[in-house]
């Protein structure tokens, strides 16, 4: 665990955390009603980082980016919705392209989020289906499209009021809403 970012002294459950993100689970054998079914049970963990500005989040993030054979790491505050998920461009002839965000590019690796609590909440939406059903749809300017998303959440954010307050819960400790 320790060797995770070993610049950073202490935060041992929190390097624990990312690097049970890292390893990801083992996808159960599916058979029967579930096979036929084409439902899958997501074997990703996702983990939210949420701690006093200084503590050492963003180089925790750096590292298991480093660490890990797939992964990208996006700044929450310069990040888009369609820079997350996906985005549609017109090409050349007139066809339409797509174009993967970072949650499609990180698919069967990690995403890491930082500064997740400076992200709009409009940008916030496109988080939920990546990290719920494993993928991301698309249903613009007649394309119909589902992508695959299989990868961890790694987000950092830090307390609205800048130092975490333990008598709180997370949410409320959070200047973000709920979906």
């Amino acid at each position: 665990v320790r060797s995770l970012c070993p610049n950073i002294i202490g935060n041992d459950l929190v390097k624990a955390g990312i690097i049970l993100c890292l390893l990801g689970g083992t996808p159960p054998e599916v058979s029967g009603i579930e096979a036929r079914s084409g439902m899958t049970i997501r074997s990703n963990s996702h983990m939210l980082i949420v701690g006093d500005p200084g503590m050492g989040k963003s180089q925790m993030l750096l590292a298991a980016n480093q660490v890990a054979s797939r992964s990208v790491y996006v700044g929450g505050n310069t990040a888009s919705s369609r820079g997350l998920t996906v985005s549609l461009t017109k090409e050349p002839g007139g066809d339409m392209g797509i174009e993967a965000g970072a949650l499609v590019l990180a698919d069967r690796g990690v995403c890491c989020l930082d500064e997740l609590d400076k992200m709009p909440k409009t940008h916030q939406d496109g988080l939920l289906e990546a990290m719920e059903q494993q993928q991301v749809s698309i249903a613009k300017a007649g394309v119909v499209a589902s992508l695959p998303s299989r990868c961890s959440v790694i987000a950092a954010a830090n307390p609205k009021s800048g130092h975490y307050n333990m008598s709180k819960s997370v949410a409320e400790n959070l200047s973000m809403n709920g979906p």
